[in-house]
């Protein structure tokens, strides 16, 4: 049984060295046409005749000579405008493969770039797990063993009791670093309390710490069902890395008065669009290379590494304002997503 052969392609689907031949026909077309009504015409002019008539006059200039060297310069143009296109072709060509060989090098940067954070937070959690089971767990036992023997001691050894008041008081500041270490290296509201939460956490923390006023502003409508409140554990992690960092940029240059977190999602056909604006009041980023330091370079890689982009601009009142932004697509906001 005959089975009925394939479509072909659409006529119009020709490639671009097929248009760029014949963008060449036509044009030699065109020249040959002209050439051949420039002949007719003096034909029937007599133009010839009339030169000639008129170089003659001027037989001791050599101006006679004139039509057979603008013939000759007319040729050496042409050969080298014909030699002059090959090498543009050519250049063109070679751009385009560069060019090729660049987007490829910067997606495999990326690539690399989101493994290398990936295991940067793996190395956190790891490390965070650590030092919550070993060295928190044995502070807390420093601390019982420390009230047993203050309360076994009280008013037989005052000074056996005094010492086992500042050892569980060594040990309480000892367990408070270790917990400060673990919000640092891992956020533990994170995974308990969801992103919203967390970055609130986050910021009343840092405005403690710092006496910074800062104001957390998160559009998801107080709704756990919301894309903000749907996101996985990629999306989130780089989100509360990029506040964290906008927060201690802010502690240690800006010099500001107050600052300011907003988290905004906006709907598209494809999903949406995720902005988090950081902003301070601050002396604002100095002009000469701005954004260059190491915190901003790894904000950037992370933003890059989801396809996202990082702005950071001196803001006209003062103070700085850092803005970046992430298409989320129906896929990935989702609570299920690749682990760092």
């Amino acid at each position: 049984m005959h089975m009925p052969s394939a479509p072909h392609a659409a006529p119009d689907a020709t490639s671009p060295q097929q248009r760029h031949h014949h963008a060449e026909q036509r044009d030699l077309f065109w020249i040959a046409a002209v050439v051949c009504g420039f002949f007719v015409l003096p034909g029937r002019l007599e133009l010839s005749e009339a030169l000639l008539s008129w170089m003659s006059r001027y037989e001791t200039l050599q101006i006679d000579e004139l039509p057979l060297t603008l013939l000759v310069l007319s040729l050496c143009l042409a050969v080298y405008s014909r030699r002059r296109a090959r090498e543009l072709a050519d250049e063109v060509r070679a751009r385009q493969i560069a060019e090729t060989q660049n987007l490829r090098m910067l997606e495999q940067n990326r690539l690399l770039a989101r493994q290398l954070i990936t295991l940067q937070e793996q190395e956190r959690r790891h490390l965070a797990q650590e030092l919550h089971d070993e060295i928190g767990q044995y502070c807390v036992a420093i601390k019982v063993d420390a009230a047993s023997i203050a309360h076994d001691t009280r008013g037989s050894l005052p000074e056996a009791h005094a010492s086992a008041q500042s050892i569980s008081q060594t040990a309480s500041h000892l367990h408070a670093v270790v917990r400060g270490m673990l919000e640092r290296l891992r956020p533990t509201a994170l995974d308990d309390l969801g992103l919203a939460d967390c970055l609130q956490v986050l910021t009343s923390a840092w405005s403690r710490r710092h006496r910074i006023p800062c104001t957390l502003h998160i559009d998801d409508g107080g709704d756990s069902t919301h894309p903000i409140n749907q996101l996985g554990e990629v999306h989130n992690i780089t989100l509360y890395r990029l506040v964290q960092e906008s927060l201690t940029n802010i502690a240690k240059h800006a010099q500001a008065q107050h600052a300011s977190v907003s988290l905004h999602y906006t709907a598209t056909g494809s999903g949406g669009e995720l902005t988090l604006t950081v902003q301070d009041d601050g002396c604002g980023i100095p002009s000469e290379q701005p954004g260059s330091g190491l915190g901003l370079v790894g904000m950037r890689e992370r933003c890059h590494s989801l396809g996202g982009t990082l702005r950071l601009q001196r803001l006209p009142a003062g103070g700085t304002e850092v803005a970046a932004r992430f298409a989320i697509h129906h896929h990935s906001a989702s609570p299920v997503e690749g682990q760092p």
